[in-house]
Formats: C-alpha cells, sequence, structure tokens
C-alpha cells in the first residue's frame, strides 16, 4: 500500500529534527551561563553598576548562574517536548488515516464476495 501525504511526512520529521536541534542548543548554552557565573561575570556587573554587597562578590555570580543555570535547562526540555510532540501529532494523524483506510478496504473486501454470489432478483413476472 503507498504511503499517502509525503510532504506531511517531511514536515513531522523536521519538527522532529528541529527538537533535538533546540534541546542541544539549549543545554549548551545553559552550560554557558553556568560557566559565564562560575569565571566571575557577576563580579563584573557588580564593579558595572558600582554597587558594593556585603557578600562576597564572585558568590553572586555563581548562585546567578545556578539560577539561570536551571531556568534555561527548564525552558530547553519545555521547548523540545512541545516541538517533538508536534512532530508526533503529525504522525499520529497519518497513522490514523492510514489505519481507516485499511480498515475500508478491508470492508469492502468482505462485502464485495457477498454481493457477487448474491443470487440475482427473480424477473419480473408478466
Amino acid at each position: 500500500m503507498e504511503k499517502k501525504f509525503r510532504i506531511l511526512r517531511i514536515i513531522g520529521t523536521l519538527w522532529k529534527v528541529l527538537a533535538w536541534i533546540v534541546l542541544v542548543g539549549g543545554i549548551l548554552s545553559a552550560l554557558g551561563i553556568l560557566l559565564a557565573g562560575a569565571l566571575g561575570s557577576g563580579g563584573f556587573i557588580l564593579r558595572l553598576f558600582e554597587q558594593e554587597t556585603g557578600v562576597v562578590p564572585g558568590a553572586l555570580g555563581i548562585v546567578s548562574s545556578i539560577f539561570g543555570f536551571i531556568v534555561a535547562l527548564a525552558f530547553t526540555i519545555i521547548y523540545f517536548l512541545i516541538l517533538y510532540a508536534v512532530g508526533e501529532l503529525i504522525y499520529l494523524m497519518l497513522a490514523i488515516e492510514e489505519n481507516t483506510r485499511k480498515t475500508m478496504n478491508a470492508m469492502e473486501q468482505a462485502i464485495r464476495p457477498e454481493i457477487e454470489h448474491s443470487p440475482s432478483p427473480p424477473a419480473p413476472s408478466p
């Protein structure tokens, strides 16, 4: 049986590929946020705004980078799941269509022999 709707299959696959690209890029970005905070960008921000705090300057950068890492990772996972679900939804719709078509063909095959072997109606009497 031929596969219909090839372009929808391609689009579904593209959504899944996009989901994986977003996941990898998001994880790398989250790690970049974590590394930027750990390497002292927090102290740089405090010096930029000329503010003094009672905490160690690097501690604020580490805490904010951990928070940023967790938030970025959470959003990345949510986006990944949404994009992957869209791709799977397209494949689900295609599977429903295929199964419906197969069921219809099977029902037609089951009914067709009954129609071909049924006795013809009696001829009208004059």
